[in-house]
């Protein structure tokens, strides 16, 4: 099963990702490490009572292991309606107050 993109271009493409996340399935996918490699790092800077914007969250747990050591203000966005979906679904029992969102970054910030 071939899940990289033809081009570069297509990292910007909600139907990219959404095919990805079909694909895939609910497995995690984390880019840059897991938690128990990153957790030293993150607590150094950012706190609990922060406000995180998680963007391009994927199916990454990271925001999930955040929220279950006391960083309960994520909101966590992605382009892809199918990864979003699957996020709700998994986490708003479990952890209410982490927000999902379907939302293109690039929008978001040229509302800023």
């Amino acid at each position: 099963m071939n899940l990289l993109p033809q081009s570069h271009t297509e990292f910007h493409s909600p139907e990219y990702w959404d095919n990805f996340f079909k694909k895939r399935g609910t497995k995690a996918f984390e880019w840059y490490g897991e938690y128990p490699e990153l957790c030293g790092v993150l607590h150094k800077y950012i706190k609990p009572k922060d406000k995180l914007l998680v963007v391009g969250c994927g199916n990454s747990v990271i925001s999930e292991n955040l929220y279950d050591v006391g960083y309960h203000g994520i909101v966590n966005i992605d382009i892809s309606d199918i990864v979003i979906r699957q996020m709700i679904d998994k986490n708003q029992s479990k952890r209410p107050d982490m927000k999902f969102l379907k939302k293109d970054v690039k929008q978001v910030c040229n509302k800023i």
